[in-house]
Parts: structure tokens; sequence; C-alpha cells
């Protein structure tokens, strides 16, 4: 995965303004470079008594958004490349929920944010058999 340190920036502006709660959003590019990064709202509504699932530890980027905004990416000549979202007092590795709704062919950077900051970040790649995600590294553009 490869972005500018500055859209990694971005990312982690906006992950830490949605702490406690998980945010997420789009990464959107060309030919495997990140050249825009998307936030969109944690549209994840359950209360935390739900099987322990909430906003909190949970995202859900509303599909009509999401279409939306890879639609307006093919005008531009661009494709999704990757969905981002945080983890909120954990590490940034990809939990059981992630895998079992991740999509091939996406980079999933995954950064953690304790305490309101963002403190590690890591990228990782669905394997194609699904079974696990490998990490990939995060390079830096000009």
């Amino acid at each position: 995965m490869k972005l500018t340190q500055q859209l990694l920036h971005q990312i982690h502006q906006h992950l830490e303004s949605g702490y406690p709660n998980e945010a997420c959003g789009v990464m959107i590019g060309k030919d495997g470079i990140i050249t825009e990064v998307i936030a969109a709202d944690n549209e994840r509504t359950d209360q935390p008594a739900t099987a322990g699932e909430s906003a909190r530890n949970r995202y859900l980027i509303d599909p009509l958004v999401y279409l939306k905004i890879e639609r307006e990416a093919d005008k531009r000549g661009l494709q999704v490349l990757g969905i981002y979202h945080s983890h909120p007092d954990v590490a940034a590795r990809p939990s059981q929920f992630d895998l079992d709704h991740a999509w091939p062919d996406f980079s999933y950077l995954i950064i953690s944010v304790a305490k309101g900051k963002a403190v590690e970040s890591n990228s990782w790649r669905l394997r194609d058999d699904r079974s696990a995600f490998d990490q990939e590294a995060i390079e830096f553009s000009a």
C-alpha cells in the first residue's frame, strides 16, 4: 500500500475525532497508489448490549454512500483501493469480524487509537482463500 504522509495524517485526524467509537473511510487511487481518502460516517447504531457490538467496536459504511464513492472514483479514472478504520484502545490488527466482512483485493488500513491518539498503523490484505489477512507494507509516496 502506498500513500503520502499527508494522507496518513488526514486519516489519523479523522479517526482521532471519532474516538471513542470506531471511525472509517475509503481510500481511492490508481495503480496501487492511494491519492485520496474519503471519510465516511460510521452508520453502526447497535446498542452495546447487542452481542457486544456497537459503534464502539464495529463500523458500517452505508452501502449507498460506498456506491456513490465508487462511481465518482470511476468517473475520474480512479478506483477504490481499500478501507481504513480505527480500533479504539486495541491493537491495529484485524478482528474476526474484520475477517468475516473483508473483500478481496482491498487494502485494510487499521489504526489503533489509544485514549484519542493514533498510535499504530498497519495495513492488511485478505488471502485469496479468505482464511486470514497478511500484513502489507505501508510505503510513502512523494
